[in-house]
């Protein structure tokens, strides 16, 4: 009979080893005379034991404990990210850091641990509705309140990590056109800036054609008709003649509308202009904010993902450039731990913490980049099963949220250290070096092991 989730306590307490050994293999000298409690890995291995600790402490306090002190802990967790925008010290840009000595702590960790105990706290009240107004916009403030604050602090990464918290709310039920709204200003996004805006209007309007075409009974014309505009379309477009593109895309639109006008569908038309010309709107106005308004750092770190091609490979792609190099030379099997040379030489900056899967792709190739990957899979499968067999809504609750903050911070880090996401700089759960880190995802997955075998105990005394 199950009581604890041995598994996924195996998983994390495995994550937190691989991640001392990756620091200790990113600073390792063989002549340094330096103490060991002094390098990184003699103060991760600090943090190590604290957060041992804490995933076994948190299995002795039953989830109703957890329930009743939310919103508590979540106050105290925004008095912190207001303090520290008074008294926090500045490293890295962010003032986002209390200094202790040799030691620092960043609240942010904490407020994710905070601000998703408290939605779950407000959702598992019986008269809650994401479909009520007031209700969404009360638990959409519960998460964007730390994320504004973290946001004050210049720390863009951490405020990215609270908008994840939202799964719960898709979760529970909220519309899904969002999301995929959200998916589409994205991609339309991503266009803008990687081509040209007015790449953007052509690829709209084609899309807005056919959706009035296909609306229309007689359909076999029209597929002819679409095919040749479309081929020729892209034809031109590989010859660079973006304004013939735009031309061809106007004649298949107005075609489009007139058939429709003739269908006396013309509420569809109105309604399909008005969207395309309000998603250009986006497309054009997000090159108008990243070109005027958007700091030249802030730039580079997109332009490195979008457009690699014209950033300088000793400057600003330079991270990336090293990482990608590092990973690549690992091969199948890896170069054996403390053999990767681009660690030893440090070539990848940040590779004890942003980009220490860098280390894991060099030193343990394929093999050892698949099998920490597979390990945060499992671990964020079992998470979510945890949440769908919780009878309890609080513990539901809880369990997406963890589920949505684990896989940004896994999609993110390891996507970036490949070159396929923008530099963001939030670091791999239970690996990157950092003591605020490593304790608050201990917190985050401790209190979920204790939640789900408080629940299973209280379950079967019933």
């Amino acid at each position: 009979m199950k009581k604890f989730d041995w598994i996924s306590f195996a998983i994390v307490i495995s994550l937190i080893i691989i991640g001392l050994m990756m620091i200790y293999a990113a600073g390792y000298q063989p002549d340094s005379e330096i103490p060991f409690l002094s390098t990184q890995a003699g103060k991760q291995s600090i943090f190590t034991i604290v957060a041992i600790v804490i995933l076994t402490a948190c299995q002795l306090i039953d989830w109703k404990f957890w329930s009743g002190f939310a919103y508590p802990f979540y106050a105290f967790t925004i008095f912190l990210l207001l303090l520290v925008l008074i008294m926090g010290a500045t490293i890295k840009g962010s003032t986002s850091w209390f200094q202790l000595g040799a030691f620092s702590f960043q609240p942010s960790e904490l407020a994710k641990v905070g601000t998703i105990m408290a939605l779950a706290s407000f959702l598992s009240h019986h008269r809650t509705r994401v479909s009520d107004s007031r209700d969404l916009m009360m638990a959409s403030g519960i998460i964007l309140l730390p994320a504004m604050l973290v946001l004050l602090q210049g720390d863009a990464g951490s405020a990215l990590v609270f908008l994840s918290i939202f799964l719960v709310l898709f979760r529970e039920g909220l519309a899904m056109w969002i999301p995929v709204l959200i998916l589409i200003l994205a991609i339309l996004f991503i266009i803008a800036l990687k081509y040209d805006v007015f790449v953007v209007l052509p690829l709209l309007l084609f899309a807005g054609a056919i959706f009035l075409l296909a609306s229309i009974r007689r359909k076999q014309s029209h597929l002819i008709i679409s095919t040749i505009m479309i081929v020729a379309a892209l034809g031109f477009a590989f010859l660079h003649r973006l304004d013939v593109v735009i031309a061809i895309s106007v004649m298949y639109m107005l075609y489009a509308t007139i058939e429709n006008f003739l269908s006396k569908q013309i509420r569809q038309v109105v309604l399909l202009s008005l969207g395309i010309t309000l998603l250009f709107g986006f497309a054009y106005t997000s090159s108008y904010l990243f070109t005027n308004v958007l700091e030249p750092h802030q730039q580079d770190r997109i332009n490195v993902w979008l457009k690699p091609e014209d950033c300088d490979p000793r400057g600003s792609l330079y991270n990336i450039l090293q990482s990608k190099i590092a990973i690549g030379s690992g091969g199948f099997s890896g170069k054996g731990y403390l053999q990767g040379t681009m660690t030893k030489l440090n070539y990848v900056p940040e590779q004890s913490t942003d980009f220490i899967y860098s280390i894991i792709g060099e030193e343990h190739g394929f093999i050892g980049s698949v099998a920490v990957i597979m390990l945060f899979l499992i671990l964020m499968l079992r998470t979510i099963d945890i949440g769908e067999r919780a009878r309890v809504p609080f513990i539901r609750h809880y369990a997406f949220g963890v589920v949505g903050v684990l896989f940004t911070h896994f999609m993110v880090n390891i996507g970036m250290t490949m070159g396929l996401m923008p530099v963001i700089g939030i670091p791999l759960p239970f690996i990157s070096s950092g003591g605020s880190s490593l304790l608050g995802f201990s917190l985050l997955i401790g209190i979920l092991l204790s939640m789900d075998s408080s629940w299973v105990r209280s379950r079967r005394a019933v």
